[in-house]
Formats: C-alpha cells, structure tokens, sequence
C-alpha cells in the first residue's frame, strides 16, 4: 500500500486529488492550515495534519508525525497556495519555493527505498505566460517552482525519486463553477476556442496527478506537463482571427 502526502489538499484540487489517491487505497496524509473535512475522513485511508509550512520547525514536526504514524513515503504533491493579500513577494517565494525546497531536503530520507517514488509539484500557466489579474510575484514564483523541479529530477534520480510537474488552464471546479453558470456565453467562448471543445475540470488535472504518482510512469521525471485542451497549441494570430469572427 503506497503511502502519499499532500500538501495543501484540504480543498480544490488538493481535495479531489486526495480523494483520488486514497479511493485506489493508498494511506493519503494530507497537510494543511486547516483540518480534511469530516467528509473526507470518513471515505477512509485519509489522515489529516495540520501545519503551518512557512514555519520550517511547525512543518519538520509535523513530517516527522506523519512518517511515524504511516511509514515510508512513496509520493507527495505539492499544491500550497500563498493566500496573502497584494503583490507580497516575500510571502509568494516563502510558501511557492523555500516552503517546497524544505520540505523535499526533509521528506528524501524517507522515501522507500525499493519501490516507486515521486513528487509533483503543481505550477500556473503564468510559469510560461503572462496574465492579466496576478502579481509578478505569483509569475515568478510558479517559473521557479517549474525549474526547481526539473533540478530535483535531475538531483534526486539516482535515490528512486521522479519529479514532475503540472500546468494547468482555467478549468471547472466548485470554488469556480457558480461564476461561469451565470456567465455560461463565456463557457461557450471557451469551448470553441480548445480544441477539445470543453473547459477542463477538476478532475482532469487531479488524473494526471494521479498517474505520475504510479509506477505507471515510472520512466517520466523532470516533465512539465500543460493541461489545457490544446488551447496552447493556436498560434495567437490564428486565435485572433477565430475571436473576432466569434
């Protein structure tokens, strides 16, 4: 039975992903400012630990508790969000990149040393493009995050870890889901723009999570994968065009 750790699965993503990996049985330790809900605890196989991972000593401890408690690590999933107000840089590059950075160095020692391993760290679309609505400190901070991980991948090949990351588009998920119901002309602007013909969900992104925490991609490391339905794939004059005949 694997053993995985999820940092920042409390809801969102974290959440299903969560639920994901402990529904094929694997013992999901899930770590965050706040506890796993009720619900979640009692689908089973989910334990909840709450840390506080910018505080280096809170976060050592709670590691500690958590392999104690449910052994040898074979994966963890990085989804902390810096939840700060305003362009605080400081705040961004502590929770996206030192908080990871601390954690990594802590957990290498306590990955299993037979079977498979890996990280995911889950990056932004503004590691690579520029949006409109996010502070420079969230681009930069999400493009580091993206060549940590290919640092570890290279690093940590040699001790049966694989690290990857993910990249994800604007996509359909609760917290989101009740904006774009009453503004449903701009699902349809979406689905004729991907290729797919749909906006993503939660789900789609969690599946991917999900693979690269299975020895099913045992030969994948220090990968970046996009999940966007192929939207990159327009070339922005061709995209132009399609916007204006829309």
């Amino acid at each position: 039975m694997a053993h995985s750790i999820v940092i920042g699965g409390t809801r969102g993503l974290g959440r299903v992903t969560s639920r994901q990996l402990a529904a094929r049985g694997d013992i999901v330790s899930v770590i965050g400012r706040t506890e796993v809900s009720a619900e979640d605890l009692k689908a089973g196989n989910i334990h909840s630990y709450q840390a506080d991972i910018d505080d280096n000593e809170s976060i050592r401890s709670t590691m500690n508790e958590v392999v104690k408690t449910n052994g040898k690590v074979n994966y963890c999933v990085f989804l902390q969000r810096y939840r700060g107000k305003g362009d605080n840089w400081i705040g961004e590059f502590q929770t996206t990149l030192t908080a990871t950075k601390n954690i990594v160095e802590q957990l290498v020692p306590q990955f299993s040393e037979t079977e498979d391993n890996g990280l995911v760290m889950v990056s932004s679309v503004f590691s690579q493009y520029v949006g409109e609505g996010q502070a420079i400190s969230y681009h930069v901070a999400k493009a580091g995050l993206d060549q940590m991980m290919r640092y570890y991948a290279l690093n940590l090949g040699s001790k049966n870890i694989r690290v990857n990351g993910i990249s994800t588009f604007t996509f359909l998920k609760d917290e989101s889901k009740e904006f774009y119901l009453k503004n449903k002309p701009l699902i349809e602007l979406y689905k004729s723009i991907v290729p797919l013909k749909r906006m993503g969900t939660t789900e789609d992104s969690a599946n991917v999570i999900s693979f690269l925490c299975s020895s099913q991609a045992s030969f994948v490391t220090g990968q970046s994968i996009l999940i966007d339905g192929g939207l990159s794939l327009h070339w922005p004059e061709s995209l132009s065009r399609r916007l204006k005949e829309i």
